[in-house]
């Protein structure tokens, strides 16, 4: 009796400072630091550096490929360089520029807009790499004439790069003042599939009829439109089941679908589904602001499932989609311990997030509060590898990635697993030598507005391997 007395007391206990939890007044959307000292758990990373002053971000574009080398792209803000493509072979740890992308397309950078992006997954498929090519000069947050008076943005690529020959072949242009922010590629029926900015044209490429159809706009104006009613940014991230059917949302939280066997409007949106709704907190003081994103940032298909797992843009929350039951669920708060609760994640939400070859874990590199280290300049933010266990419905937070001599990663967006199973991203790395800083500083006249606090270069990062992060209970 004394027994089940004492766990009587301890289960009202635990209830009492619920329930006090449960009363705390909402969590206010505010970043946060840690001293490093306070932060027990930590991952080693190594870094692997391109060496390219001008470069400033990458999105998406990172691939481990066949050959058991990484592919990935630097872009740039700089309007007088195109991104560049790069390769990395994890076996001796040798990385080799492959092209500066204005070459292969016959233009040149100094002389007209540049392709100074590619913003999207790479796509592998009999021998090639398939992806598309995107601008980065933006002015009041739109394609424009740069001050050089160069011409008009001619419009994003389709593109291949042979893996054996080495060989780049121009697929097809879209219109011009469009890049290509986003891709997919349907292997079965080999279809390349894209979203242009800033107007959300869905276009196709067909590879066997070499035939580029434009679908029209999935998002009314995109982002041509007024905020904050006209306004609607373009979705980053497309899917596509086992049907070959494709999907994306909307800044509102719509759903759209794609299915080619549907003619002759193949594009519809699904009726009862709102992605505003799978979330775990909400706040009118946050979603009336006229900017509050409700659309997926990333998506990813399980054939174990038979669903997509993504993440919400600003809440960063975890959820899965089944769309032969237009079904979705939000599954868990994905972010650091910090945030969580909060209606708006302080955090920009990442492009890094990979569901693992045991179709069961998900891995995804989130922001989250800053690593203070004495003697160092502050940073924006730090980086956390997250992990969720589909089978057993929970999440884990592994810990802070920093590098030798804590150099401090962040602004991931992109994840892969290479061939020797280690984890990889291109991420932005803080930039300690006094040299180093000095050429960065020179080259860096242009970045996107995340960069303006921190002096970094980007660079290729390796974790530990993937499945050092599964071996844990819940």
């Amino acid at each position: 009796m004394k027994q089940l007395q004492g766990i009587m007391g301890w289960v009202i206990l635990f209830m009492a400072v619920q329930a006090q939890a449960w009363a705390e007044p909402p969590a206010e959307v505010t970043k946060v630091t840690i001293p490093l000292g306070s932060i027990q758990t930590r991952i080693p990373c190594d870094f692997f550096q391109p060496d390219f002053p001008n470069g400033d971000s990458n999105y998406h574009s990172l691939v481990s490929a066949s050959d058991g080398k990484l592919y990935f792209s630097i872009d740039t803000h700089n309007t007088d360089y195109a991104c560049r493509f790069y390769a990395f072979d994890p076996r001796p740890g040798t990385m080799n520029l492959i092209a500066e992308m204005d070459a292969p397309l016959g233009e040149h950078a100094r002389e007209e807009i540049s392709q100074g992006k590619v913003h999207v997954p790479f796509f592998e498929h009999k021998g090639k790499l398939y992806f598309a090519t995107h601008t980065s000069f933006y002015k009041d947050g739109l394609p424009g004439y740069d001050a050089g008076e160069k011409p008009l943005y001619k419009g994003g690529h389709f593109m291949s790069y042979d893996l054996d020959t080495s060989a780049f072949d121009d697929l097809a242009r879209i219109i011009p003042n469009e890049g290509i922010i986003t891709m997919i590629m349907d292997r079965e029926n080999e279809v390349l599939y894209g979203l242009s900015w800033p107007s959300a044209l869905l276009v196709s490429y067909e590879l066997n009829q070499e035939e580029l159809h434009c679908w029209g706009s999935v998002q009314d104006r995109g982002e041509w439109g007024h905020k904050p009613h006209e306004w609607d940014r373009v979705c980053r991230t497309l899917g596509l089941d086992s049907e070959n059917r494709l999907y994306g949302s909307t800044m509102d939280g719509r759903i759209w679908r794609f299915d080619p066997e549907v003619r002759p409007r193949p594009l519809s949106y699904i009726e009862g589904l709102d992605l505003s709704r799978a979330t775990f907190s909400q706040s009118a003081q946050e979603t009336l602001k006229g900017d509050f994103q409700h659309n997926w940032r990333v998506i990813e298909w399980n054939p174990a499932t038979n669903s997509f797992f993504g993440i919400l843009w600003e809440t960063t929350a975890l959820f899965e989609f089944f769309p032969g039951q237009d079904y979705i669920r939000a599954l868990a708060d994905f972010r650091h311990e910090a945030y969580q609760g909060m209606p708006r994640n302080p955090e920009i939400s990442q492009l890094g997030f990979l569901l693992a070859p045991d179709q069961n874990t998900l891995f995804y590199l989130a922001h989250g509060p800053a690593a203070e280290i004495e003697g160092k300049p502050a940073m924006q933010s730090s980086l956390y590898l997250l992990t969720y266990d589909i089978g057993q419905r929970c999440m884990k937070n592994h810990g802070l990635v920093i590098g030798a001599n804590n150099r401090r990663p962040f602004f991931a967006e992109s994840l892969v697993i290479g061939s020797d199973e280690c984890l990889y991203s291109v991420a932005w790395v803080e930039v300690t030598d006094p040299s180093r800083r000095a050429t960065i500083s020179k080259a860096r006249a242009f970045g996107p507005e995340e960069t303006e606090r921190s002096l970094y270069e980007v660079q290729l990062l390796r974790l530990p391997r993937w499945k050092e992060f599964t071996r844990y209970l819940p």
